[in-house]
């Protein structure tokens, strides 16, 4: 019975973790600057004559997002190493410094951001009443700063509803203070911060996270081709 059971929760873990790389898939897709990305490189009609001999295994997102509405990943694993190496794939063609390794990196970066999330979410313990680790609050306190400024307002208010003693509010800015989110305030904060990241894709605009602490205002190659 208990293998059973098991077997069941790994199913509904890979269909969750599935689902939401299709979110962080499509909503890289509808940026604009990743529209280079979204089909595989005409190579030929670009005249990249070099192309398949440096680039084994050729990526794009459109692929990627048609395989995965074709049940096509029998994990996120599989997943994963596609949409890296469609970054991957940029930066070895493309000069190191040019436009094209720049914008493979950036998404890179923002991809790996919104996996972890998908790692976190998953991953979590429902419990919460369970006082978060110090890694974890640090964690936060990072990944607070990668929302946007409407996403960031929603934390703030749960903050300020569940934990008030958290926030201390200036003239024009709010510092949060981590240790002090109540546990079961953390778990949702933490949640509702992961599931913005997955749902950017990664790419909402970061911000500088304040040394020593958080706080909050309203100011707040070769040739170019992947």
């Amino acid at each position: 019975m208990n293998t059973i059971l098991q077997k069941m929760a790994s199913q509904e873990t890979r269909s969750f973790e599935l689902e939401q790389m299709y979110k962080i898939v499509v909503s890289t897709m509808s940026r604009t600057e990743c529209e280079p990305f979204n089909a595989p490189v005409d190579w030929k009609g670009l005249h990249l004559n070099d192309y398949p001999a440096i680039v084994k295994e050729p990526r794009d997102l459109g692929t990627i997002k048609a395989n995965m509405e074709a049940g096509g990943y029998a994990n996120i694993d599989e997943c994963v190493g596609d949409v890296r190496l469609v970054w991957s794939n940029c930066m070895l063609y493309n000069r190191d410094g040019s436009d094209f390794y720049h914008l493979a990196d950036t998404f890179s970066r923002a991809f790996e951001d919104a996996y972890a999330a998908i790692r976190k979410l998953s991953s979590s313990n429902q419990d919460l009443n369970r006082v978060p680790a110090v890694a974890e609050r640090i964690a936060l306190s990072y990944d607070i700063f990668k929302i946007n400024n409407i996403e960031m307002a929603r934390a703030l208010t749960i903050i300020e509803s569940e934990s008030p003693n958290a926030l201390v509010k200036k003239q024009d800015e709010v510092i949060i203070n981590f240790d002090s989110i109540t546990p079961n305030c953390f778990h949702t904060v933490n949640a509702f911060v992961s599931t913005c990241m997955i749902e950017s894709g990664g790419n909402s605009k970061a911000k500088k996270r304040p040394a020593g602490g958080g706080s909050w205002g309203p100011q707040d190659g070769k040739k170019s081709k992947k």
